[in-house]
């Protein structure tokens, strides 16, 4: 485990949409497949922006929230497999 994850973990901080996107780029692109990290980052924010600003939908901005540190502590194979995919968030 990287000393980022384990910072993340014990901060209980959200892992930013570009450590997450370069995280999953590192893993060959695990569900964000054709997409570079900017493009993934891009992606991300706006629907950080739709459930936080645009919505203020407090139920989905905890699941988005969730499934970024999932990704981001997740192993590639992991993700690969679908350990992270919540239906109600997943878009980028």
């Amino acid at each position: 485990m990287s000393l980022l994850v384990v910072l993340a973990a014990l901060t209980g901080c959200t892992p930013t949409c570009e450590e997450v996107c370069d995280k999953l780029v590192a893993c060959e692109n695990a569900g964000t497949e054709r997409m570079s990290s900017a493009e993934c980052q891009e992606s991300c924010g706006d629907q950080r922006v739709l459930y936080n600003e645009d919505w203020d939908d407090g139920q989905k901005r905890d699941a988005f929230d969730a499934e970024l540190t999932c990704l981001f502590q997740s192993e590639c194979g992991e993700i690969e497999e679908g350990a992270c995919y919540d239906e109600s968030v997943w878009s980028y």
